[in-house]
């Protein structure tokens, strides 16, 4: 993908009082940008930290580079740079959760600005090459990172009318919190990205995770769904971990993208034929393979089902009455067939003809 860099601003990193100034020039920029007020907040808080952890750990001597960056097709995003010359991050994967710090921060940690991110990376191995030469002497620095973050087209909202949706969760019997949940967006009138998560096991740390990638796919839903499925998998790290099965479905189109990591039960249903969906194995946020999409017909009176290893396999689907609304058998299937043992959900949406 081509893309082009202006408005670019370098600032040496020096004493305290810089942390302002770059947090104030950057939100000057997301501004022009058309960020909006959220999302501005969240580029202050992502360039407060990065210039705290530079200050605080990173030597006390840094550089950063803020500059809008446009694609081919004129998509606009804020990119930062931020380097230091301190002795890196010891244990990387303690250093992304979320409220992780070592010294005097924010506390937010680069878990938070990580998901704060569209791009994140570590020390990128090549440095672009931008008019007037802005990042010499970048290569000099011991560390970097690489933010970028995508100014949000236009939210579409509403629903798509041609689909009928139900959807049950509950938690393991005896817990608080669920670490199961599901994602249903409206991205247009006529695609609708759907989703079941499951965390690893049951209680807090499963819901912080689940809850973690609900976040994500609301915040990516206008990527690729194997796109997503990769941010989720960037934000989880530090967590406990969860698995996924999800959907684009374009009613305009009618077609059906699904991609999945771990063990989501999910099929689509024809008039004719079910078709099993198939996820592969790992876990977000750990060992997830490369995701990989699969492309299916989804024409008026079909539909989608998915559950969580709550539900077990003792139902049969030839025993389920299709025709009712996904909410009753939703339902049914979560009070007859749900574990003692574990978290479930169902997310069933039919094609209405």
């Amino acid at each position: 993908m081509e893309i082009s860099r202006d408005h670019i601003l370098t600032l040496l990193i020096e004493n305290e009082s810089d942390i302002g100034i770059c947090r104030r020039k950057s939100v000057s920029l997301a501004k022009q940008l058309g960020f909006d007020e959220v999302k501005t907040g969240e580029i202050a808080i992502m360039v407060t930290e990065l210039v705290t952890n530079v200050i605080k750990h990173g030597g006390g001597k840094g550089k950063i580079l803020v500059c809008e960056v446009k694609t081919e097709d004129q998509q606009k995003a804020i990119e930062v740079w931020c380097c230091d010359s301190g002795n890196g991050i010891p244990d990387l994967e303690k250093a992304i959760k979320d409220g992780y710090s070592d010294k005097v921060s924010l506390g937010i940690g680069l878990g938070s600005i990580r998901r704060f991110s569209d791009i994140f990376e570590l020390n990128p191995k090549d440095l672009p090459l931008l008019n007037g030469n802005h990042l010499s002497g970048f290569e000099n620095y011991s560390n970097c990172i690489r933010t970028l973050k995508w100014v949000p087209s236009k939210k579409w909202i509403g629903t798509n009318r041609d689909l009928q949706i139900g959807a049950s969760s509950r938690s393991k019997p005896g817990e608080v919190l669920n670490g199961d949940c599901y994602v249903v967006n409206h991205i247009s009138a006529g695609k609708t990205i759907a989703a079941v998560i499951d965390g690893l096991g049951h209680g807090k740390e499963a819901h912080i995770a689940s809850q973690l990638a609900r976040e994500q796919i609301i915040l990516k839903a206008e990527q690729p769904v194997n796109s997503i499925l990769t941010h989720v998998n960037n934000a989880l790290r530090g967590t406990r971990g969860a698995v996924a099965g999800m959907a684009l479905i374009d009613t305009v189109s009618n077609k059906l993208s699904f991609s999945g990591i771990g063990n989501i039960e999910g099929f689509v249903c024809s008039s004719n034929e079910k078709k099993t969906l198939l996820s592969f194995g790992g876990i977000i946020g750990h060992n997830m393979r490369t995701p990989r999409v699969f492309e299916f017909n989804f024409n008026p009176g079909d539909f989608l089902y998915f559950s969580s290893d709550g539900i077990t396999s003792r139902w049969r689907y030839d025993e389920m009455d299709w025709t009712k609304h996904p909410q009753a058998n939703a339902e049914h299937l979560i009070t007859n067939f749900s574990r003692n043992n574990d978290d479930a959900t169902v997310l069933i949406i039919r094609y209405s003809s």
